[in-house]
């Protein structure tokens, strides 16, 4: 229809909502036919529907999506754009390429974007077997990531990747949640099996949610000995052979109540193993930069078998803190807050956890191990 955007003499170009350009025309079968890939340039999209034509002319035709010459348009090739063009933190690109190279591609990387089918999808996932109910719910999450942007881009139809319950992956096994009674109070059993240097690292992530990253990176000026307040801002991974220090994974900052029965501990872990500047990591490695991950948990491992808990990780001392917030009487919104768990949506309900009831729970905490009237006051 001779004015309409995006019409030509013959074939159909538009501009989508990433700024690139789609071709498509209408084959000898009467369907409508689009370029295996989006175009940077309109020139581009011409020149792909000015070499359709000469096939069809030359009675050479055949369907794109049926042909050999994908080019650009593998799953492996798409993936690789698709990674490079977004924002991402550097753990976070290193672990999408990770999951693509080791699980994605072996078996949809050579298929072209544009003949990728629900029954591939499906016989790909059934492949990664049942061992890692984790990692196959990232794999899935991140393949389906990447068709969304592709039908975006116009380059499919609809998303192949509909696997109902792969999105969200099923624990196997309960994690394991420490004791923390006035009779057994397993947090100061492991700081007290772990090099001195290290106690207060435990006590901190156990009471106060903390990730691994984020115990870390702990500085000295984070800790308020006055107020009792710690202030988680940033965390610290190890890529490539480099400590890469970053905002927190919720990229928020969060201010949490240090519970009042393991505040001597920290203050004499300033004191004695800390140094003077605010700058000064709390838990460094022997030459005074971030400690390695391999490290920390080898002295983790042995202080946990030491107290009759082998298997346990430093990540269960977040399920522990999430768990006795929420059992102290803390709400979903505070106990979240307090371990920093949030989505973009949740950030904003977490906005209501104020600090003051923060202290309640902190102090209600550390009533659960120790004799203090003062902390129900």
């Amino acid at each position: 229809m001779a004015g309409k955007p995006g019409h030509r003499g013959w074939g159909h170009i538009r501009k989508l909502p990433s700024k690139r350009f789609q071709a498509s025309y209408v084959g000898d079968d009467l369907v409508r036919h689009k370029a295996p890939r989006t175009f940077t340039s309109k020139m581009d999209a011409e020149a792909w529907l000015h070499t359709e034509r000469i096939k069809l002319e030359r009675g050479e035709w055949q369907p794109p999506a049926k042909r050999n010459d994908q080019g650009g348009l593998t799953l492996a090739e798409y993936a690789d754009t698709w990674t490079t063009h977004r924002k991402l933190r550097p753990r976070t690109e290193s672990g999408y390429r990770a999951l693509l190279r080791l699980h994605i591609e072996p078996t949809l990387g050579t298929i072209a974007v544009a003949t990728l089918t629900p029954d591939a999808v499906r016989r790909w996932y059934s492949k990664l077997g049942t061992d890692h109910p984790t990692r196959n719910a990232h794999c899935y999450q991140l393949l389906h990531a990447i068709m969304s942007t592709a039908v975006e881009d116009g380059l499919i139809p609809a998303n192949p990747v509909h696997i109902r319950g792969a999105m969200h992956a099923k624990r196997k096994k309960e994690p394991v949640i420490l004791a923390a009674t006035r009779d057994r109070d397993e947090v100061a059993l492991l700081a007290s099996a772990m090099p001195p240097e290290l106690s207060a690292s435990v006590l901190l992530a156990a009471w106060c949610g903390l990730r691994y990253g984020e115990t870390t990176e702990l500085r000295r000026k984070d800790i308020d000995t006055d107020t009792g307040v710690l202030t988680v801002a940033r965390g610290v991974t190890y890529r490539d052979g480099e400590f890469i220090v970053q905002p927190t994974k919720s990229g928020e900052i969060r201010h949490v109540t240090i519970p009042p029965h393991i505040r001597p501990a920290v203050a004499a872990h300033l004191a004695q193993h800390t140094g003077k500047s605010g700058e000064s990591l709390l838990f460094p490695a022997a030459d005074g930069g971030h400690l390695l991950d391999q490290s920390y948990r080898k002295s983790f491992t042995r202080a946990a078998k030491k107290i009759g808990r082998p298997g346990l990780t430093p990540h269960a001392l977040r399920h522990f803190s999430g768990t006795i917030a929420a059992r102290v009487g803390g709400t979903t919104a505070e106990t979240m807050a307090r371990l920093g768990h949030s989505t973009v949506d949740a950030a904003m309900r977490y906005q209501n956890a104020a600090l003051e009831r923060d202290a309640v729970i902190a102090a209600a905490m550390s009533a659960l191990v120790v004799e203090d009237k003062t902390l129900n006051q």
